[in-house]
C-alpha cells in the first residue's frame, strides 16, 4: 500500500564516541512510502537510538553501519551516508564502510568523493577486486585514464568481473581513439554478458570508425537498454534488507533485463512477500519462471496476477505465451486474442499471435498481425519477413512482393529479405528484364555456402536467360541434395532443373508441399 502521508524521520543523536566527531543524521521527510517500509525504517531508527545508549567502540560503529545498510536498501541515501560516515570514523580499519560510501558517491556521480573512499578501501585491502574496479571506473569519469587502465589490468583475470572490466577498457580505448582495441574489449564484454545490449552501440561506433560499416549496422540494430551488471555480493546483501515491494520490483526488472534469472526470481518473490496484492510482482515472477522452464509455476503466478486484475492484458499475454510454449495453440490463441482487447498496440502480443496463426496455417490473419507488428515497430525485421511468408503461403505473390520491396529498402543487408525478393522477382510471370537483373544482383550478394541461396541464384540466372549457368548451379546443388535432403526437396530441385533445360525460367519460388 502506498501512503500519501508524510513520514518525518528525525534522528537526533546526543551521545557520541569520545574523540570521534560523529555526523548528526539529517532530519528528512519522506513521502509516498509503503506501509511496510515506514515500519521498517521507524524500527531501524528507534533501534539505533536505543542501542547507541552506552555502546562504544566497534559495537557503536557496527550499529551505525548496519542501520545505514537498512536505509541504503530503501534508497534513503542521505541517512545511509551519514551512518556510513560515522561507522567509518569509529571503525577506521573496516573496509566495508568506505566501500559502501564509495558506491553511493559513484552512483550519484560524486566522483572525487568516491575516489577517496575506494582508495581508502584499497589501503585497507589492496586485493579488493570490486574496489579496484570501481576506483578505475571513477577515475575514467574524472578523466584519469592511465591510472584507470593500470587498475583494470589488475582485475582483468577475475572471471566474475570480465564484462565490466572489458567494458571499461573499451571506453578507455575509445577515448584514446584506439578503435581496434575498443572492438576487442567490447566484444569480450558482450561475450561475458551478451544480454548487456547497451554495449552494442559503442561497439557499433568503434566498427564505424574502422570503416566496417556492415558490422556497425549489425550492432546498431542490436543496441538496447539492458545495462551492464557488476556482480557485487556486498550490494546484494544490502538489497536483501529491503522490505519495499517497489525496490524489489526495480531490482528484479534490472536483473530480468540482464537475464540474471536467479536474482530476478529472488527479487520478485521479495516483492510479493512485501505486498502480496502486487499484480506486477506476480506477473514478473511468472515471466522469470517461464524463462526457467517452470511452466506450471509460471501459469500459477500469471493466473494470480489475473485474479488480482481480470482485465490485466499483460497477464493474459503471459498465459498465452505459456500455452504457446506447451504447443497448446488453441488455448494460446484464445489468451492472445483476449489480451489484444486490452493492449491492442503491444508489439510482442501481435507478433506472438501472428506466429501462432502461422503454425496453425491461418495465414491471412497471421499476415495482418505481422503487419500490425511492423506498423507499431517499423524496425522489426523478422515481422516483415514472416508477413511475406504468410502471403507466399497463400500464393498471393503480389502482396508478398510489396512487403519485401518495402522491407529491402529499409534493411538492404538482410539476406532473408533479399533472397526472398530475388525469388519472387525471378519467378514472376510478369518478370521484366529489369526484374531479372535486380533478382541477379540481389542473389549474387548471398552466401553461396547456403543451398537455398544457390537455388535462388539459379532462379535469377534463368530469369535473365542464362540457362547454361542456371543448369550448372542447379546440377551442383542437386548432387549435394541427393545425399542429404529429403526426397520431396530433391523432386523440387529436379523440377526446376528440367525447366532450365527446356529454356524456361522457374515458376515456383518455393517448394510446393
Amino acid at each position: 500500500m502506498i501512503r500519501s502521508t508524510v513520514l518525518p524521520l528525525v534522528l537526533m543523536l546526543i551521545i557520541s564516541t569520545p574523540g570521534v566527531a560523529e555526523v548528526p543524521l539529517p532530519n528528512l521527510e519522506l513521502t509516498g512510502l509503503e506501509t511496510g517500509v515506514e515500519e521498517r525504517l521507524s524500527a531501524a531508527r528507534e533501534a539505533l537510538v536505543s542501542a547507541l545508549e552506552g555502546a562504544e567502540g566497534g559495537a557503536r560503529g557496527r550499529l551505525y553501519g548496519h542501520t545505514g545498510q537498512v536505509f541504503h536498501a530503501h534508497h534513503v541515501f542521505p541517512i545511509a551516508e551519514a551512518c556510513y560516515q560515522n561507522a567509518a570514523e569509529i571503525e577506521p580499519e573496516e573496509p566495508l564502510w568506505p566501500y559502501l560510501l564509495g558506491y553511493i558517491y559513484e552512483d550519484t556521480a560524486r566522483f572525487p568523493e568516491a575516489k577517496a573512499k575506494f582508495e581508502r578501501v584499497l589501503e585497507l585491502d589492496s586485493a579488493h577486486p570490486l574496489a579496484t574496479l570501481r576506483l578505475a571506473r571513477v577515475l575514467i569519469g574524472l578523466g584519469d585514464i592511465e591510472p584507470a587502465g593500470l587498475l583494470l589490468q589488475k582485475v582483468i583475470d577475475e572471471p566474475e568481473l570480465a564484462a565490466p572490466v572489458h567494458a571499461a577498457l573499451g571506453k578507455i580505448a575509445t577515448t584514446q581513439e584506439d578503435h581496434a582495441a575498443a572492438v576487442q574489449h567490447f566484444v569480450a564484454a558482450l561475450d561475458a554478458q551478451p544480454q548487456a545490449s547497451q554495449l552494442q552501440y559503442p561497439l557499433a561506433l568503434a566498427y564505424r570508425h574502422l570503416g566496417q560499416i556492415d558490422k556497425a549496422r549489425e550492432h546498431t540494430a542490436l543496441a538496447g537498454q539492458a545495462k551492464l551488471v557488476v556482480p557485487d555480493e556486498i550490494l546484494a546483501e544490502v538489497s536483501s534488507l529491503s522490505v519495499s515491494s517497489q525496490i524489489f520490483l526495480t531490482t528484479g526488472a534490472q536483473a530480468l533485463k540482464s537475464k540474471r534469472f536467479d536474482l530476478a526470481e529472488k527479487a520478485f518473490r521479495g516483492a510479493i512477500a512485501a505486498n502480496p496484492d502486487s499484480k506486477r510482482a506476480h506477473l514478473n515472477l511468472a515471466a522469470v519462471l517461464l524463462h526457467e522452464g517452470q511452466l506450471d509455476a509460471a501459469e500459477a503466478s500469471a493466473r494470480e496476477a489475473l485474479r488480482l486484475d481480470p482485465e490485466f492484458g499483460l497477464a493474459l499475454l503471459n498465459l498465452g505465451t505459456i500455452y504457446d510454449t506447451r504447443d497448446q495453440l488453441t488455448e494460446a490463441t484464445d489468451f492472445y486474442r483476449k489480451a489484444l482487447e486490452q493492449i491492442p498496440a503491444n508489439v510482442k502480443l501481435n507478433f506472438r499471435l501472428a506466429s501462432v496463426l502461422m503454425r496453425t496455417r491461418d495465414y491471412e490473419p497471421a499476415a495482418k498481425h505481422f503487419r500490425k507488428t511492423v506498423e507499431i515497430s517499423p524496425s522489426f525485421v523478422r515481422a516483415r519477413y514472416l508477413e511475406s511468408l504468410a502471403w507466399i503461403a497463400l500464393q498471393r505473390y503480389d502482396e508478398a512482393r510489396s512487403v519485401l520491396e518495402e522491407a529491402v529498402k529499409i534493411h538492404p543487408e538482410d539476406p532473408e529479405l533479399s533472397g526472398s525478393l530475388a525469388r519472387l522477382l525471378a519467378t514472376s510471370k510478369a518478370c521484366t528484364r529489369a526484374d531479372a537483373d535486380r533478382a541477379l544482383a540481389l542473389a549474387a550478394k548471398l552466401d553461396r555456402n547456403n543451398p537455398e541461396n544457390v537455388e535462388t541464384l539459379a532462379m535469377a540466372l534463368a530469369a535473365g536467360g542464362r540457362f547454361d549457368a542456371a543448369i550448372s548451379a542447379q546440377q551442383a546443388l542437386l548432387e549435394v541434395a541427393q545425399d542429404q535432403a529429403d526426397p520431396g526437396f530433391v523432386q523440387h530441385l529436379e523440377y526446376s532443373l528440367e525447366r532450365y533445360r527446356q529454356g524456361l525460367p522457374n515458376d515456383r519460388p518455393w517448394r510446393v508441399e
